[in-house]
């Protein structure tokens, strides 16, 4: 065989995107069990454009009860199946609790639905347990902690005039020898998800020894360093105490996180995480201890006796962060077939499955639930525009 003829042989990129996207969209259109305990996942997610992607994931409670939470683990992505992903252009409500209404006549009712407080996912989640008042909506543990912690922390001028303290020391340590130490930036959105990067930044520099820094930067004279290191991070001496009381919320927060992920919420969950508390001996304001405890015991009462429900929606944001990281590569971005690739998270793809699924889906098949789910991409309008 030429080198030519083995060129030929590798399949190119457009065809393996396309193979997967076939794949993806066999899982998806598989026809799935119709049952009586499906727990809904349920999130938006959306890039370039008007379109955003309602994606609802399922897990049985059998399954949790039997594989995931004996094993004091979380969800992992091939637990769930994906029960519905739609591209709407409207997320209004009553929209979103038409998509479920449909979702139950094929699948069946859930016995629990958990999301987030999106406005238009609470109101469309809410319309459609008043047609379902059986069903428990949960709200995400994860969610839950980080607005109690931008409601003790967003309103307090202690905390804000820290976090300003830390974009101006980054600035002007970036293009220096200290830029290793420099404070971690924060996202611009979702902040209050992960607090700590700044308060363990904080404490780390606090704790700091002037010999080590030395050692790694031996062309700068010791009373100089040490005058450098007082110039630009001498102000967190001030913030001291500030920063362990913070970092105690934040730990309060993680700890009923972390408890609720592995062990999941039920009538039992409130009692348990208070003795865990009082073997932690968290050092919080009563106040803030108390809206936590009122979050538990708002979800906990919903839970009927004797049953274990799921408390968080970590695997759809984990899902969406795959998929996001695997259509950045696209020159716009637009939610587009790759959307599909949740699907392929989600599915255990042995040879067989493969095979079934390249099988049954036709290249056709994709290219036609492509245009008309997407209709014509954003990348191809610009090339026709500027090109003509």
């Amino acid at each position: 065989m030429g080198a030519s003829d083995e060129e030929t042989s590798i399949p190119s990129f457009s065809s393996i995107r396309n193979w997967l996207g076939r794949v993806g969209l066999y899982e998806l259109q598989r026809e799935k069990e119709h049952r009586d305990d499906w727990i809904f996942i349920i999130d938006l997610t959306t890039q370039l454009g008007k379109q955003k992607c309602l994606l609802v994931l399922g897990v049985t409670q059998q399954y949790l009860s039997e594989h995931v939470f004996p094993s004091g683990r979380g969800l992992e992505h091939q637990d769930v199946e994906v029960l519905m992903l739609e591209m709407m252009e409207s997320t209004r409500g009553e929209l979103i609790e038409e998509k479920l209404s449909k979702l139950t006549y094929t699948v069946g009712c859930p016995i629990q639905i958990i999301a987030d407080h999106g406005s238009d996912l609470e109101k469309g989640i809410k319309l459609y347990n008043q047609k379902y008042p059986s069903i428990i909506y949960t709200y995400d543990v994860t969610h839950g902690m980080a607005l109690i912690l931008q409601h003790e922390l967003g309103t307090s001028q202690k905390y804000q005039a820290f976090v300003e303290r830390c974009n101006q020391t980054r600035n002007q340590v970036q293009q220096t020898d200290l830029s290793f130490l420099s404070p971690p930036s924060q996202r611009s959105q979702c902040r209050f998800f992960n607090v700590e990067k700044l308060i363990n930044w904080a404490q780390k520099m606090g704790a700091a020894s002037i010999d080590v820094i030395s050692s790694l930067k031996p062309n700068i004279e010791l009373k100089l360093l040490k005058q450098k290191l007082d110039d630009k991070f001498g102000w967190l001496a001030e913030y001291e105490d500030d920063i362990i009381m913070w970092d105690e919320m934040v730990e309060m927060t993680r700890a009923l996180e972390t408890y609720l992920k592995t062990n999941g919420i039920n009538q039992q969950s409130l009692t348990n995480f208070e003795f865990l508390m009082s073997c932690l001996n968290f050092n919080v304001n009563s106040d803030f201890k108390q809206k936590i405890l009122d979050y538990l015991l708002n979800e906990s009462s919903k839970i009927p006796p004797l049953t274990t429900f799921l408390a968080t929606s970590d695997v759809i944001e984990s899902l969406f962060g795959k998929y996001k990281q695997f259509s950045s590569r696209s020159p716009i971005q637009q939610i587009g077939q790759t959307v599909l690739s949740i699907c392929l998270c989600t599915m255990n793809l042995t040879t067989s499955v493969v095979k079934e699924a390249l099988e049954t889906i036709r290249y056709l098949d994709l290219e036609a639930w492509s245009s008309q789910v997407f209709g014509q991409s954003m990348l191809s309008q610009r090339r026709i525009v500027f090109s003509s």
